[in-house]
């Protein structure tokens, strides 16, 4: 419930965000709330992931693939994520979320988000996609990209095969 507030704040602005590809990095900035921290007055490592919806809701509503998505009757879901924290944010840091797609396979696609402050980099965040339908199914990334109408430069790469050997792993 306390993501409320930013979530309604980012469904106003998103038809003033500037335009994007999908190749492109975007930038969403935000500043650390009381209601982000722990009892060690840093960020909550699970408010990260939280966080990290926002700049992917931002980097889609500049993109075009929202559009795509609600017109096509798709939505998008996290089939999973990971962080790696280097340092901690504050109360008050005003931090920027760095967010960029970086590869894919048949049916995710893995975005990267970085946080920083002050120019450092203090988190980064993977997270895999996966786009389905309405009706039920997964819509293939190559159907995603190519209603896009764009030229994908990601790689199609192994990044899908090493995620689902590491999550096959931590099963056991």
């Amino acid at each position: 419930m306390h993501m409320i507030w930013r979530t309604l704040w980012i469904f106003i602005i998103k038809r003033f965000l500037k335009r994007s590809d999908v190749n492109e990095v975007t930038e969403y900035s935000m500043r650390v709330l009381p209601t982000d921290l722990d009892l060690l007055l840093h960020v909550n490592n699970g408010i990260y992931f939280s966080l990290m919806d926002f700049g992917r809701w931002d980097m889609i509503f500049r993109n075009g693939v929202y559009d795509a998505c609600v017109k096509r009757g798709w939505y998008s879901v996290v089939a999973g994520e990971t962080i790696k924290f280097k340092k901690s944010l504050k109360l008050w840091d005003k931090f920027t979320l760095q967010t960029q797609l970086v590869s894919h396979d048949e049916k995710n696609i893995f975005i990267q988000q970085k946080f920083i402050c002050r120019g450092e980099l203090m988190a980064t965040g993977l997270v895999r996609v996966r786009v389905l339908r309405k009706k039920g199914g997964t819509v293939p990334t190559e159907e995603v990209f190519r209603e896009l109408n764009t030229s994908i430069e990601i790689k199609k790469a192994e990044l899908g095969d090493d995620w689902q050997a590491l999550e096959s792993k931590h099963l056991v």
